[in-house]
């Protein structure tokens, strides 16, 4: 069976996917409890508005009794199928079944049902940890069959205490964290279980006290005004939202979490959000690594062409005066001829170390490659000032080379370029390379920076 995503993306070798389609394919359409629930952990576990199944055995015994309430074999189709990476190993994902039973001469439909599941891997077999149903408004029949169903007519309506109940079963088996909040200022607190609590550090008197009651009180300052604003948004849309942002911790620190939400109406008609909270503190600084080595240049730590460019893209919007340096080490060659490839290495992060230690930590450095340099100076109002840091650095360099490699004669060079507005970085690149070229043609060991206007003047005369 084939399902397609919106966009027309294939889920038809997807491994996830397809657990969760043989599992229905073996419970509704094979009825056949046994192989179903060999695609699920042993401890396994069912949620529903009125049943909550734990471990693979009941499970096992639970869908069989589901399934000799019905007859005859049921068709499904699996649609809006999406997927998330939770772990290195573990995903959670969540689509819409539409079930029919199999007549002899025409197949009745009977309901659409959302399922969210969690799908681990164990061994390189993939299997359900976690299965969740809800069957969509306006599709519960009278004489409703479906295994799993939310609603069963045996059980019949919950009273407030049964809920209440229920509600504290489904929070202390969740594997992660559950937290609700009423839609009210600043989320007041409806509930929270102890996974969440171990996961910040806080008993729940403690967590009471230092929220003031208040869900809002443990996202991150920072993450607070962008997480509110996404979830009432996709709350508006869709009545559930994902996001991802920053929890406080009690030692001070934050873990990144992922929170999906459902809004719902609570016994006392308030309206309230209910929060599956999943720490992805690993998952986001495996991200920021990876992020950071691809604008990284990995010998001396300064941003790569790539991560540079961006940098100072960013910066140029801001209006303020600034200055494009281009650097060349002269006679670079002949210190790696003399003495070797891994002197030539300590002297490019001797550079590198030298441009960081004279300029500020929001100017941009960036190692271009081989021995080409730049340092985006920004903002800067002096171009002498300037100047006067390119002579030192100058002077300290030609102190090392003398000490250390003396053979190689090698200098600095800088050329660059003034400018008082936005200028994209492939031309200021250009013209800094002009006027670095210049420098080298006419003396080695110097520098040139030019003013943007002064130049323009003077090609227009």
């Amino acid at each position: 069976m084939k399902c397609k995503e919106k966009g027309g993306k294939t889920w038809e070798y997807n491994p996830v996917f397809q657990t969760l389609n043989q599992f229905y394919n073996n419970a509704l359409t094979r009825r056949d409890a046994q192989k179903a629930a060999a695609l699920v952990t042993e401890d396994v576990y069912f949620l529903g508005a009125s049943e909550v199944v734990f471990g693979r055995e009941v499970f096992r015994q639970f869908l069989e009794g589901e399934l000799n309430s019905v007859k005859m074999p049921i068709l499904y189709q699996i649609t809006d199928y999406r997927e998330k990476e939770r772990g290195s190993h573990s995903w959670d994902c969540y689509c819409q079944i539409e079930i029919a039973m199999q007549g002899k001469e025409h197949h009745e439909h009977e309901s659409i049902a959302r399922v969210t599941a969690s799908v681990v891997e164990e061994n390189g077999e993939y299997k359900i940890a976690v299965l969740h149903r809800t069957l969509l408004e306006g599709y519960i029949q009278k004489e409703e069959r479906f295994p799993f169903r939310i609603l069963s007519n045996r059980l019949g309506k919950l009273d407030q205490i049964s809920r209440r109940e229920l509600l504290d079963i489904i929070c202390e088996t969740m594997p992660s964290g559950v937290i609700g909040g009423y839609m009210e200022d600043g989320f007041p607190i409806y509930m929270v279980n102890d996974k969440l609590l171990d996961l910040l550090g806080y008993t729940y008197e403690e967590f009471m006290q230092v929220t003031g009651g208040n869900v809002l009180n443990r996202i991150w300052k920072k993450d607070q005004e962008e997480a509110i604003a996404a979830a009432e948004k996709e709350c508006q849309e869709h009545g559930e939202y994902e996001i991802e942002y920053r929890m406080m911790k009690k030692d001070g620190n934050f873990v990144w979490v992922y929170d999906r939400g459902r809004v719902i109406t609570t016994q006392d008609g308030r309206r309230a959000v209910i929060s599956l909270i999943v720490d992805i503190s690993e998952n986001v600084r495996i991200k920021n690594n990876l992020f950071v080595e691809s604008v990284t240049d990995p010998l001396t730590g300064l941003y790569n062409r790539r991560g540079g460019e961006v940098m100072v893209t960013q910066k140029l919007g801001s209006g303020k005066p600034y200055i494009f340096l281009m650097l060349d080490i002269d006679r670079f060659k002949e210190v790696n001829d003399f003495y070797g490839h891994h002197e030539g290495d300590n002297v490019l992060k001797y550079v590198a170390e030298e441009l960081k230690h004279c300029f500020r930590r929001d100017d941009v450095i960036i190692r271009l490659g081989g021995d080409e340099f730049v340092i985006f100076v920004h903002p800067c109002t002096s171009i002498p000032a300037i100047e006067n840091k390119l002579a030192g650095i100058s002077t300290v360099y030609q102190e090392k080379i003398d000490q250390e490699y003396p053979k190689s004669k090698s200098s600095l060079s800088f050329g660059g370029i003034y400018a008082d507005h936005g200028i994209p970085f492939v031309e200021l690149y250009k013209k800094a390379d002009q006027i670095l070229y210049g420098v080298k043609q006419q003396c080695k060991g110097t520098f040139r920076i030019v003013n943007a206007e002064e130049e323009k003047t003077a090609e227009q005369e």
